[in-house]
């Protein structure tokens, strides 16, 4: 999206309309790839990633793979904290991998401890929760109250509505879903809970989740040309306008 002040008008409620038409314009038409755009992102840069644990059954195979985001972002990131809910998950990779600055934590109900509030993070990345949780603007409104003062960006990613496969699907009469998920945003919709949430939206992009093969060269020039229907969506904001 181009958040020039009639769309923001419209997210801040000042403006109405039953049938607005907004652009799916892509902030980042040279990146295909999520964790190739989160990489570049979080480069010599200092990053709290919330929700970093995973589903414990694939984490073994992610690590010996090198797919799993929170490894990948340690690697390249300055220093990289994780907060996650998943008390068992976090003494696992503790224990089986050595891994440091690792907290359970639930961020909605529990203090943050002062040695991550003590420290400043350029970026505090949010991948693939927002979909998950309840009540979002509540999550992000809490996200942004408790870490205004030590956190440069949030990032967030979550799947997108618009994808491809969601279109394949509804001419085969399917939904194909992960089914602990509460919700499919779009562009307008996760703009508009962010803004809600009183965040300070920067932009927005469209990007693949997985790898393309080889095979997949049709795809592949489909999403170079239509973004829109990559299968993610990537928010950057501000905590504080």
């Amino acid at each position: 999206m181009i958040y020039d002040n009639q769309v923001k008008a419209f997210l801040q409620g000042e403006n109405f309309s039953n049938g607005a038409k907004f652009s799916l314009h892509n902030s980042y038409g040279n990146v295909l790839y999520r964790d190739a755009f989160l990489l570049q992102l979080v480069k010599d840069k200092s990053v709290l990633h919330l929700g970093f644990v995973d589903h414990l059954p694939l984490i073994d195979k992610k690590i010996k793979e090198n797919s799993w985001l929170h490894k990948k972002l340690m690697d390249v990131a300055t220093y990289c904290y994780g907060i996650d809910i998943n008390q068992e998950g976090i003494a696992y990779l503790k224990k089986k991998y050595h891994y440091d600055n690792m907290y359970v934590l639930d961020v909605l109900n529990e203090t943050i401890p002062s040695e991550i509030l003590d420290m400043k993070f350029d970026y505090l990345v949010i991948p693939d929760v927002i979909e998950h949780i309840g009540d979002p603007v509540v999550f992000l409104s809490a996200i942004r109250k408790k870490f205004k003062n030590n956190v440069g960006q949030l990032v967030l990613t979550t799947p997108n509505a618009f994808r491809l496969n969601n279109f394949i699907n509804t001419f085969k009469s399917i939904e194909i879903i992960n089914t602990d998920h509460r919700f499919w945003f779009t562009p307008y919709t996760l703009s508009k809970i962010s803004t809600d949430a009183e965040l300070d939206i920067m932009d927005m992009g469209y990007f693949e989740h997985r790898m393309l093969s080889g095979r997949q060269i049709a795809r592949k020039i489909l999403l170079s040309k239509y973004p829109a229907f990559r299968d993610t969506l990537i928010l950057r904001a501000n905590l504080i306008s």
